[in-house]
């Protein structure tokens, strides 16, 4: 039947050219951005998958990052306590020094004391000097642990707590002696002798918590390269498939429109009646 007013086959081919217009749109948008969710509609489920993955994915990175500035600030106080060890060990030599009775004068005595008291006076000052973005290391602050976020989430697993032993004065570390007479100098040989071995179980602690951090920020690591790969397979485009994708649809487009063309101009074949 030879119809004028309704062209069924041009509406026909009208559609067909709509949604091919439509999926190169897409294919379109797909390419340019990288992406193969661009609004929620691509993928309402996935879209949702894929921004919670986002979300855990930031979490983690925040994550590592302070579990690095947990390393900077415990390396901070160790390097200060390196020092510290080199400090009393000095110290220790005076000591030595000033107890060989037999052969040193008081004038010696004196010289070696006013060293000893130097350095004692620097560890005191030391105490209250070395800080980590502002914050005192040795005064106590950190005697009772202060938390790291080592984790996206709030929870007891993803908190880790930093300790590091109070170091406020010399006399905290039984330095009260001096070097002018031999039983000071005797006393003094132990104290110092004590307070290295304090400073060490302090540095091995810190050392003990900085391997830890460093296992952690792995784990983190290893989660992040995963779960980024999870939302890449969901929220990504993949490139190739999309070219081919939009290579076919140029050519329904090319061929749509040419037959479009035809369908329209099969009415006019009615005035050939009228011949």
């Amino acid at each position: 039947m030879s119809v004028v007013n309704t062209n069924i086959s041009g509406l026909i081919g009208l559609n067909n050219l709509r949604l091919t217009n439509l999926g190169l749109q897409t294919s379109l948008e797909r390419l340019s951005s990288g992406l193969r969710i661009n609004h929620a509609s691509d993928d309402p489920s996935g879209l949702a998958i894929a921004k919670g993955m986002e979300a855990q994915i930031g979490g983690i990175r925040t994550a590592v990052q302070n579990a690095e500035d947990g390393i900077n600030l415990i390396r901070t106080a160790d390097g200060s306590l390196s020092e510290t060890q080199d400090i009393l060990l000095r110290m220790r030599d005076l000591s030595v020094r000033a107890a060989n009775e037999a052969t040193l004068t008081s004038a010696d005595l004196t010289r070696l004391d006013n060293e000893f008291q130097s350095l004692v006076a620097e560890l005191d000052r030391k105490a209250d000097a070395v800080t980590f973005n502002t914050k005192n290391l040795f005064n106590g602050d950190f005697a009772g642990g202060q938390v790291l976020q080592i984790g996206p989430d709030n929870a007891a697993t993803y908190q880790l707590t930093v300790t590091i032993q109070s170091l406020s004065s010399a006399a905290g570390l039984g330095l009260g002696d001096d070097l002018t007479t031999l039983a000071n100098a005797q006393a003094a040989i132990t104290a110092v002798q004590s307070a290295l071995d304090i400073v060490s179980d302090i540095r091995a602690n810190l050392g003990i918590q900085e391997r830890r951090l460093g296992h952690i920020i792995d784990d983190l690591k290893a989660a992040d390269i995963n779960i980024s790969a999870a939302k890449s397979r969901i929220y990504d485009a993949d490139m190739a498939v999309e070219i081919s994708e939009f290579t076919r649809l140029q050519i329904l487009q090319q061929s749509g429109t040419a037959i479009l063309a035809q369908a329209n101009a099969q009415p006019q074949s009615v005035l050939q009646l009228l011949k």
